[in-house]
């Protein structure tokens, strides 16, 4: 599963414009995120890390691919959802609590690429969870 977004932008050499790339993948069970460009004038670049990309970058991706929802129907799993959320995603506790409170619930909100893998990390706890995908508007 990719995400992606193009972001225009200039070329750092030539100052031609151009589109700046961005997304997330899963590789190796891993939620890794790029930025690449590149010129006709032979300027460009590729970076990347493991995690979440900058906040205006993840918007970014999320206006132009879509986003997507993690959903959790069983009670019993509610513990479970709880510390994947806070210890692992850094979601505020009080907020996960909410999130939790009425089921189903709506465990996650983000790139098509991170509910997919927040819904594999459930499963290895033995949480079940839907992934509703939304296109972009």
């Amino acid at each position: 599963m990719v995400s992606t977004a193009r972001i225009p932008s200039n070329c750092a050499t030539c100052q031609k414009a151009g589109f700046l790339e961005v997304g997330q993948e899963l590789a190796d069970g891993q939620l890794k995120w790029f930025e690449r460009f590149s010129c006709a004038c032979g300027h460009g670049f590729e970076t990347g890390g493991a995690g979440l990309p900058a906040q205006g970058l993840r918007k970014s991706i999320i206006t132009q691919s879509g986003r997507a929802e993690v959903w959790v129907d069983d009670a019993k799993k509610v513990a479970q959802v709880l510390t994947l959320l806070v210890k692992g995603l850094g979601v505020p506790e009080a907020e996960a609590k909410k999130r939790m409170a009425k089921l189903p619930a709506l465990a996650f909100e983000g790139t098509h690429a991170e509910a997919t893998f927040i819904s594999l990390a459930l499963e290895k706890g033995g949480v079940i969870g839907r992934v509703v995908n939304h296109l972009p508007r």
